[in-house]
């Protein structure tokens, strides 16, 4: 489905599956080459990170960037898409037996180190034309992958900032951490985004071993009472901030449970995955962002395969 909805003639996959104003992402061909590591297709892998190549990364004298989105103005980076397609390219060439892929993901990462590691934390992004990265770390960007193998980068204060990210008067996490200041910022202050919260859940689940407990109570609660979830919600009443569902928040809510243990409430998710847009053969993909169409085929193969957690 991929190769006829979103892919063009070059290999690159595009954000929407239309033609005219799409967007050729890093995060979009991370995904992708998770999921192709996943179900094992080690030639349409090989062919994902020719384009990665030729598209995506930029070499300067003092490291190698990939581009956020593919054009020839982009000067930055996203954090969170270099780990993923670092921790993939590092996972491919141990399953596919290709030692290039782990030469380029070392290449990667020790750009990513050098450019970006604050304190220990590693920054948003980078902009290699003004030679100055972020000052702040979005806590959905962060990756427990690069975090528990790369000895620079400091765990500890990752557990402390996701600890400290819970906010005492609601169930929701606090979005960014300010690195000068040492302190929290709102991506909204009226409502959150239900995918950014349910990344920041994970991560937490993740590098603390332990249950978030406000945001677990309230999640329950929310499925418990409509059967349902929405794409944000309030701060203040905690009822939802935006009228449509997202493939996405579900995959995501099925990926959740599975981590802290909640076997039912994980299979009542992955039912209701089943009944998403992105498996509907006759579904109108041009609609259909490739972020929520991966997550949705990738947790799927992954509760199938048990592999949640692993």
């Amino acid at each position: 489905m991929v190769n006829n909805k979103y892919e063009n003639n070059k290999g690159l996959i595009k954000n929407y599956a239309k033609n005219g104003k799409v967007q050729y992402l890093s995060e979009s061909i991370g995904q992708y080459l998770s999921y192709l590591l996943l179900v094992e297709d080690e030639k349409e892998f090989k062919q994902q990170v020719a384009v990665l190549k030729k598209n995506f990364l930029v070499k300067q004298a003092d490291g190698t960037f990939i581009q956020w989105v593919a054009t020839n103005q982009t000067t930055t980076n996203a954090s969170v898409d270099d780990f993923r397609i670092i921790a993939v390219l590092k996972k491919a060439s141990e399953q596919f037996q290709e030692p290039a892929y782990q030469i380029l993901a070392d290449e990667l990462e020790e750009t990513l180190i050098s450019k970006q590691l604050t304190d220990g934390l590693i920054v948003d992004f980078y902009d290699w034309e003004l030679q100055k990265k972020a000052a702040v770390l979005r806590l959905s960007y962060i990756d427990d992958q690069i975090i528990k193998t790369d000895s620079k980068v400091n765990k500890a204060k990752y557990q402390k900032i996701l600890m400290e990210s819970v906010d005492s008067d609601t169930p929701f996490f606090k979005e960014v951490y300010t690195l000068e200041e040492q302190t929290y910022q709102l991506a909204d202050k009226k409502s959150v985004n239900l995918i950014d919260q349910l990344m920041i859940a994970i991560q937490y689940v993740k590098l603390t071993n332990q249950t978030p407990a406000q945001f677990d109570q309230w999640l329950k609660a929310e499925w418990d009472a409509n059967g349902k979830f929405f794409g944000g919600y309030l701060r203040t009443d905690l009822t939802p901030a935006v009228p449509y569902e997202s493939s996405a928040v579900y995959a995501l809510a099925t990926l959740y449970f599975k981590l802290v243990h909640e076997e039912a409430y994980a299979e009542q998710l992955h039912q209701v995955l089943l009944k998403q847009s992105p498996f509907d053969k006759n579904a109108d993909y041009a609609t259909i962002h490739f972020f929520d169409y991966m997550w949705v085929k990738t947790v799927d193969v992954l509760y199938k395969k048990d592999l949640i957690d692993k």
